[in-house]
């Protein structure tokens, strides 16, 4: 059965709410969507600290920015009819797969 540990739940949750913050910065016009977006960063970072304290910095950092690159790069294909590279894709894959063996390796 599939379980995670507090620690991984603030990965998850700094990552998802990364996402969000990415997408409001392509579609925030207005001064309270921007203030939404601040909030989501405090948010976001709040998760990041936490994390942290119990997984390596560097591990969570390197999660983070990869499901971050990762994330801007789906939500621009998919929400924005960006076209992507077989050389993009092909990069994207190397930081899934790093980011999957990250999380095995702090097994």
């Amino acid at each position: 059965m599939f379980s995670v540990n507090k620690e991984w739940a603030f990965v998850m949750l700094t990552c998802f709410f990364e996402l969000c913050w990415i997408l409001g910065f392509s579609i925030a016009t207005e001064l309270w969507q921007w203030l939404i977006i601040v909030s989501l960063i405090i948010v976001d970072f709040t998760f990041l600290t936490n994390a942290c304290r119990a997984i390596p910095t560097g591990t969570v950092y390197a999660i983070f920015s990869g499901v971050g690159a990762v994330g801007a790069t789906v939500i621009d294909i998919l929400l924005f009819d960006k076209e992507i590279k077989l050389i993009q894709l092909f990069f994207v894959a190397l930081i899934i797969i790093g980011v999957v063996q990250l999380k095995r390796a702090d097994r």
